[in-house]
C-alpha cells in the first residue's frame, strides 16, 4: 500500500494507492476493550494501532502504561499483542488502512546497561535521555526490526503509514519533564553551545537557575537547546522510519504543542526545526484540555496548524473526546492499575479532565464540536477511546457515521469561495524561553487562545516564523508573547511595514479577555459573527456554532450564502446573511454553507 499527502481545495488529503481519503480515523488504548466493531458498521476504515518496544510507563508521573506487552521486553521480540490486534481488525475489514503507532522507548535491560544514557523520572525509575547517541543509534535498530517484522507480515499490505512515538505520554516530553537535565545532558548542551553561539566558557546552570523569576542567558538558551534537541530526534527517527519503508508510505509524530504547553523544559517548542522536514507529513496533538475540557468554550489547537498547512503537511488531531459512557480506566482493566492514578474526580470531588460530561446530550455536543472545530479548519481527525467504550452508543455511533460522510464530501468544497479567518493569531515558541518557569506571563498564549475561541470571530494559528507568508491574508493579527523573540519582533515590524493593525501582549498587560479582544477586532473592521460568547467556527465551506446560553442566538454571515442544516439543528435550507437560532446551554449546531 502507497500513500501519501495530498492538497485539493485547499485541504490535505490521504491519497492511499491513488485513492483520496478524510483523515478520519479510530483507535484506542485497551484493544481488548476497543469498539472496532462499531466503527467499521459506520463506514470507518483507518485505524492507529499502538505497539512499543517496552511496558515500561509512558507516564512517567502516573506510571501508568496501556502496554501488556513489549516488543523487546523478553530475549526474542514479542509481536503478538500487536499482531493479534492487526489482525482482529483485518478480519473485520478486510480494506482497513493501519497506522502503527510506534512507542520508541528502550526496554529494562538497555536502561540497566546505559546508566549515563538515562535520566531519573518524578517517580523514580530511570529512561533514556532524548539527548543519547546510544538511544538515537540502538532505538534506531529497534525500529528497523519491528518495521520488518510488519513488513513482512501477513497484513502488511494493509499498513498505511507510521506515527513514531517517544518520550512521557509518548509526546516527546523529556523523560523527567526538566530538558532530560544530567550530567550528559549538560554536556550535550555545552557542545551544541559552542558549536551554535561559539560559547565555550559560562556557568552551569542549576535546575533552581530556572525557577527564580529571572532567566539569565545560559538557561534561556537551555531552553531552546532541549526543544531543539528533542525535534531533531523526532526527525532522527522519521528518517530512519522513511528510509526503510523506501518513502512510500506517510509518516508523523506528535510534536509541536507551543500553542497549549507552555514549559519549555518539557522539550515541545522546536517545531520551527522540523515543519519543512522531508520525512514528516504529518503532525498530532490532542485538542486542548482548557478547564479541563468544560463545555461553553473552543477546545482549542495545541498546534500552529494553519502554518503546518502551510508547510504542506496534514495536522491529525487527538480528538479523545469523554462522554456519559466514560469511566474509571481501572474498571476496563480490573486489578491493573493503582486505584488513585487518573481519577474522574479531584480530592475535592471536582471533576478532572478523565471524566465526561453527565449526559448523552451534552456528549453528543461535545463530539460535534470537536468535529466542527477540525472540519473548519481542514485537520484530520483520530477519535481516541482511551479505555474502550466511550462511544458505543446507537447515537453517537450515528452521529460518528454522519461526521464521515460530511467529511468524505468537503474533499469536493472549494475552500476559497467561503468565508475564512480575518484575525491571525501569532505564536512565538522562542520566546518562552525569555520567562522563567512558573511564570504567569507564561500563560498569555493559552489565554489569549481560549479568550478568543468566545468572541464570535474566527481566527486561525500560525508560527511568527510565517509572517510573511500569510500577513496579507489577514486583517488584523494579535501577538500572544509578553515578550517576543527576534523573530516575533520581525513580524510584529511586518504589520505595521503593511499597515496591518495588530494586537501586542506584553509585559503590563500579558491577557485580554473575550470582551476586549471582541471589541478591538471590531474596531479594526473585523467581521463579528456572534457576539454572546458562542464559539463560532468558520472555514471550508462549514459553518459551526456551540452556544452558551440558552434562548436566541444570532449569527451574522459576512453576506448571503445557502445554508443548510448538517448536525443538530433541522432549520430549513435557507439563503440568508443571518440565522436566528433557539437554542440550548451548550448546543452544538453544523451547517454548510453553498453559493
Amino acid at each position: 500500500m502507497k500513500s501519501k499527502i495530498e492538497f485539493k481545495n485547499g485541504k490535505p488529503l490521504i491519497s492511499v494507492s491513488g485513492e483520496l481519503h478524510y483523515p478520519l480515523a479510530y483507535t484506542t488504548y485497551f484493544d481488548e476493550c476497543g469498539e472496532y466493531s462499531d466503527f467499521i458498521s459506520s463506514g470507518y476504515k483507518m485505524f492507529f494501532v499502538n505497539v512499543s518496544f517496552t511496558d515500561l510507563p509512558i507516564n512517567n508521573v502516573s506510571g501508568f502504561t496501556p502496554f501488556r506487552t513489549g516488543v523487546f521486553e523478553s530475549e526474542t521480540p514479542d509481536y503478538s499483542e500487536f499482531d493479534c490486534n492487526v489482525r482482529r481488525i483485518i478480519a473485520e475489514c478486510p480494506d482497513a488502512m493501519i497506522f502503527p503507532r510506534i512507542n520508541i522507548a528502550m526496554p529494562r535491560k538497555w536502561i540497566a546497561e546505559n546508566l549515563y544514557e538515562t535520566v531519573e523520572t518524578k517517580n523514580g525509575g530511570r529512561r533514556e535521555s532524548l539527548y543519547s547517541d546510544a538511544f538515537l543509534k540502538d532505538g534506531a535498530e529497534l525500529l528497523k526490526i519491528l518495521i520488518s517484522h510488519i513488513r513482512s507480515a501477513d497484513y502488511a499490505d494493509r499498513i498505511a503509514g507510521y506515527q513514531i512515538c517517544g518520550g512521557t505520554t509518548q509526546e516527546w516530553m523529556h523523560h523527567d519533564c526538566f530538558g532530560s537535565f544530567s550530567q550528559m545532558g549538560l554536556e550535550k548542551f555545552k557542545e551544541w553551545m559552542l558549536n551554535k553561539y561559539g560559547i565555550a566558557d559560562f556557568k552551569i546552570p542549576k535546575k533552581k537557575d530556572f525557577e527564580n523569576g529571572i532567566l539569565s542567558d545560559t538557561t534561556s538558551k537551555f531552553g531552546e537547546f532541549c526543544c531543539e534537541k528533542v525535534a531533531k530526534v523526532i526527525d532522527h527517527f522519521a528518517g530512519i522510519t522513511k528510509e526503510y519503508i523506501n518513502g512510500e508510505q506517510l509518516v508523523g509524530a506528535f510534536y509541536g504543542y507551543n500553542a497549549f504547553v507552555n514549559d519549555y523544559l518539557l522539550g515541545l517548542h522546536g517545531l520551527r526545526h522540523i515543519i519543512d522536514s522531508p520525512y514528516i507529513d504529518f503532525f498530532s496533538s490532542p485538542c486542548c484540555y482548557d478547564d479541563n475540557r468544560n463545555l461553553g468554550l473552543d477546545w482549542g489547537d495545541m498546534i500552529p496548524v494553519d502554518s503546518v498547512k502551510l508547510h504542506k503537511k496534514l495536522c491529525f488531531i487527538e480528538c479523545d473526546i469523554r462522554t456519559h459512557l466514560t469511566k474509571k480506566m481501572q474498571l476496563s482493566r480490573p486489578g491493573e492499575y493503582p486505584d488513585n492514578i487518573l481519577l474522574l474526580t479531584d480530592n475535592n470531588g471536582n471533576k478532572t479532565v478523565w471524566s465526561g460530561p453527565e449526559t448523552k446530550e451534552f456528549s453528543l455536543s461535545a463530539i460535534r464540536k470537536a468535529f466542527a472545530h477540525q472540519l473548519t479548519k481542514g485537520s484530520g481527525i483520530w477519535w481516541f477511546d482511551m479505555w474502550g467504550g466511550w462511544y458505543h452508543d446507537t447515537e453517537i455511533m450515528a452521529e460518528l457515521e454522519q461526521m464521515k460522510n460530511i467529511a468524505e464530501n468537503a474533499r469536493n468544497k472549494n475552500s476559497s469561495e467561503f468565508p475564512s479567518a480575518e484575525v491571525v493569531v501569532f505564536v512565538d515558541e522562542l520566546a518562552y524561553t525569555n520567562i522563567a518557569r512558573g511564570n504567569p506571563l507564561n500563560d498569555s498564549v493559552s489565554g489569549i487562545r481560549v479568550a478568543m475561541g468566545n468572541t464570535g470571530i474566527p481566527f486561525d494559528l500560525c508560527m511568527v516564523e510565517d509572517a510573511e507568508k500569510i500577513l496579507h491574508k489577514y486583517r488584523v493579527a494579535i501577538f500572544t508573547a509578553p515578550i517576543p523573540s527576534e523573530s516575533g519582533r520581525a513580524a510584529a515590524s511586518m504589520c505595521e511595514k503593511l499597515n496591518i493593525p495588530y494586537i501586542q501582549a506584553s509585559e503590563e498587560k500579558p491577557l485580554y479577555n473575550t470582551a476586549e479582544l471582541r471589541k478591538l477586532l471590531a474596531s479594526m473592521g473585523v467581521h463579528c459573527y456572534n457576539s454572546d460568547n458562542s464559539v463560532v467556527y468558520v472555514g471550508g465551506g462549514y459553518l459551526g456554532i456551540h452556544c452558551t446560553k440558552n434562548g436566541e442566538i444570532n449569527i451574522n454571515l459576512p453576506k448571503k450564502y445557502k445554508v443548510k442544516s448538517l448536525l443538530g439543528t433541522n432549520l430549513p435550507e435557507c439563503e440568508t446573511d443571518s440565522l436566528l437560532l433557539n437554542m440550548k446551554k451548550y448546543d452544538t449546531v453544523i451547517f454548510e454553507l453553498g453559493v
